[in-house]
């Protein structure tokens, strides 16, 4: 029928119902869900497929797993064989380097630039574009550090040992004593008080520096939150506690 009647015998049209209820519809997927993230129909349309593929080992992959982990993202962890890299998968990669993420059937280059983008697509930005240009500042620093981390990483002998004494001694006290000012009640500034993907890379770094080091965090307490709110993160956390476990 046209019409059906309602309350109190009024007479009502059955478009202007359709409408009314659409409108409803409509302002319910506007409205935020938790930390003033839109709220996301998710259906098999728009759910996509992703791959991840860097070698068996945390370095600079690590931080995007973490957050996937913590978006609760499922993906392929495609972890390369340093034997079969140059023969098997150099070539399929857009600038022959990895980490590499593969969004359905497209592959993104670049571990900075998949963490921002992942960060943006999952609600771990900042609310605008000065906050988010802080936060990129303190990621290039962050990247900075970890600069320091592969060179000594990669030389060897007496000259790896000089790096190493010499990254502990000296570049940790003074990159550390720096960063920790952009931290604030456990994330980094330009996070505005939530998780962001910058507090995961900043966790990743700094977590694994102590821990390789044997570096006293309580030194810096204000990274030391930093680590501390985003390790208890339920997703994190069990993502911590299940990973493989590799020397790097």
């Amino acid at each position: 029928p046209e019409t059906f009647t309602g309350g109190k015998g009024r007479s009502v049209r059955l478009g202007t119902v359709q409408a009314f209820l659409s409108r409803v519809f409509q302002r319910l997927l506007r409205l935020p869900l938790g930390f003033g993230s839109p709220c996301t129909v998710v259906t098999k349309a728009n759910m996509s497929a992703y791959k991840l593929y860097y070698f068996n080992a945390r370095g600079r992959a690590e931080s995007i797993r973490i957050i996937l982990a913590q978006a609760g993202v499922k993906y392929e962890d495609i972890r390369i064989p340093k034997e079969e890299w140059a023969s098997k998968f150099k070539q399929d990669m857009p600038f022959g380097i990895a980490p590499v993420l593969e969004v359905d059937n497209v592959k993104i280059s670049g571990s900075r630039n998949i963490e921002k983008y992942l960060g943006e697509k999952f609600g771990m930005a900042g609310k605008d574009d000065v906050s988010n240009a802080l936060l990129g500042g303190a990621s290039d620093y962050l990247t900075d550090i970890g600069a320091n981390l592969t060179k000594m990483f990669f030389a060897s002998g007496e000259e790896k040992a000089k790096l190493a004494a010499e990254f502990k001694e000296k570049t940790i006290p003074n990159m550390f004593g720096i960063l920790q000012k952009h931290v604030k009640d456990g994330h980094i500034i330009g996070s505005d008080g939530k998780l962001s993907w910058v507090d995961i890379q900043g966790y990743s770094l700094i977590d694994g520096i102590a821990t390789r080091f044997g570096i006293n965090l309580a030194d810096y307490p204000e990274l030391k939150k930093l680590v501390d709110e985003v390790g208890s993160q339920p997703n994190i956390k069990k993502w911590i506690e299940t990973r493989p476990k590799t020397e790097f």
